[in-house]
């Protein structure tokens, strides 16, 4: 290898290194900005939840067990929606229709099908 050639593999050398530098530098700032990002909507959904929850003086551990009780209720319309299509789908079947098989409440019905209000 010639003089001229180490000096331009050198070069070269240097120019990547500098390259890689600028590649880290760029990855490190897309991270930064998509931490911001996320600490940013963090604190917005805390301030939604505060404002809407009325949970100002709560430790995380309690919110977190209000928030799993909170899910539970709230899938409490689904859970009656799906009984109800299981019902209906049963029914036109041709299947059992007794209200214990199915699982439904008849006190003070007189069709037979739930007295569950519509959701």
């Amino acid at each position: 290898m010639t003089e001229r050639e180490s000096q331009r593999l050198a070069k070269l050398t240097e120019k990547m290194e500098q390259m890689k530098a600028q590649k880290q530098d760029i990855l490190a700032k897309e991270k930064k900005r998509q931490r911001k990002e996320r600490t940013h909507r963090l604190i917005q959904i805390g301030a939604l939840s505060e404002k809407y929850f009325d949970v100002r003086d709560i430790q995380p551990s309690d919110y977190e067990i209000f928030l799993k009780t909170f899910m539970a209720i709230k899938n409490i319309p689904e859970c009656i929606t799906n009984t109800k299509n299981y019902i209906s789908n049963s029914n036109t079947k041709g299947e059992s229709s007794s209200s214990h098989e199915q699982g439904t409440n008849t006190e003070g019905s007189t069709n037979g099908h739930s007295t569950i209000p519509n959701q």
